[in-house]
């Protein structure tokens, strides 16, 4: 087996099994290649490590075609991060801006065959054009014997099943998560101001071994609690206010994506009650996850868990009560009505039931795998009772 290299995420073979199964994967959906261009798919193929897809400037492009590894083409200042980071042979690199790389690119298509190819493009469900629309016109233009088509459904494909080097990832960011979160409750006192909260559990996410916190709403009091993907702001905190944070880290490229609440150092009884049925409400959901069931039907059995108290299913959450995660913080499937997904062993699931009242927003969402027989939870389980800071 191959020695790990010291910076590369995965062993090689990992990265080996992802292009094999990539070759078989362009048969069934009638592509001869795929280009890929967004900062997920890029390193999923590559392993390159690099933090600056901050900027649009500059972007990276891997090529896959049947029974070769990847053919990578990078800016030059990038050229000594791939070495170290990607188990690929030396890259491709251009010097410029993106408009820059269309004829560099359009060489890698000629040196591999793709005068006149059906090529999928990352640009489809869930997933966006890695360079500008104007720059992808450019090359289409330069390269008329290519149909540059939707490669998302390959792509999701591929990634919809976790290894488990992939699952200890996301799980790592979730308990990174937890730690922060769990100081900031004990941290947090009465005339705080939001902002300030945050800051804390993001230091203490990275502290506990999260490479980056990339997501970190947070928002308290009457007449706040809807506004859940705002920046907190200098609002202090007061008494008696439920406190709503939702935490995205990342471990090697893998997301946590999961919320807690907390009462400010007291909790009533009906912030106490509601806290109880979200509580009980998200598990019985789960409790219907399992390889076979389809995310319809947990997003049935998440109707049918309201209906049994009395509930109307809240309209919280826009069109779905779940979704999945991995390089991405959202991912297909969705646990929706209108989702009909086949649930496999290795699927990464989250839940989040959420009800909002004028005394508070209650959502406990937990992030899970999907097993034969059930599920693993990957998040630090939520405590059954209302925390209360301090």
């Amino acid at each position: 087996m191959a020695k790990k290299k010291p910076f590369a995420d995965f062993p090689q073979k990992e990265y080996e099994d992802r292009y094999r199964r990539a070759w078989k994967l362009m048969k069934k959906h009638g592509l001869d290649g795929l280009l890929v261009m967004s900062e997920s798919n890029y390193r999923y193929f590559t392993g390159h490590r690099s933090q600056f897809w901050v900027s649009n400037a500059r972007p990276y492009f891997a090529v896959i075609v049947p029974g070769r590894k990847p053919e990578v083409l990078v800016t030059v200042s990038e050229g000594e991060a791939f070495k170290y980071s990607s188990w690929l042979p030396p890259c491709r690199t251009w010097l410029g801006f993106a408009d820059d790389a269309v004829p560099h690119l359009t060489d890698v298509f000629k040196d591999l065959g793709l005068k006149k190819a059906r090529v999928g493009v990352d640009f489809g469900l869930e997933m966006r054009l890695g360079i500008p629309m104007t720059t992808f016109q450019k090359l289409q233009s330069l390269n008329k014997g290519i149909k540059f088509v939707d490669g998302s459904p390959l792509l999701w494909e591929l990634r919809l099943i976790k290894t488990r080097g992939e699952l200890d990832y996301i799980k790592k960011a979730c308990y990174a998560a937890g730690d922060g979160i769990d100081a900031g409750w004990k941290y947090t006192r009465i005339g705080m101001p939001e902002n300030k909260i945050r800051n804390y559990m993001a230091a203490r996410m990275i502290d506990a071994g999260a490479d980056k916190v990339g997501w970190l709403p947070l928002t308290s009091g009457p007449g706040n609690y809807r506004r859940f993907t705002m920046d907190p702001t200098d609002r202090k905190v007061k008494r008696g206010d439920i406190i709503w944070t939702d935490a995205g880290c990342s471990v090697n490229g893998y997301w946590s994506d999961f919320n807690r609440v907390a009462a400010v150092d007291t909790a009533s009884p009906e912030q106490k009650s509601a806290y109880k049925v979200v509580y009980e409400l998200t598990y019985e959901v789960l409790d219907s996850i399992r390889a076979g069931v389809r995310t319809k039907d947990v997003a049935k059995e998440n109707t049918d868990a309201h209906k049994r108290r009395g509930i109307s299913t809240p309209g919280n959450i826009p069109g779905r009560v779940g979704h999945g995660s991995g390089m991405d913080m959202t991912e297909p499937p969705s646990v929706a009505a209108f989702d009909s997904t086949v649930l496999e062993p290795g699927m990464v699931i989250h839940i989040e039931p959420k009800m909002i009242y004028d005394y508070g927003p209650f959502q406990l969402e937990e992030v899970v795998a999907v097993t034969k027989t059930g599920y693993e939870l990957l998040s630090p389980g939520a405590p059954k009772s209302l925390p209360v800071t301090g």
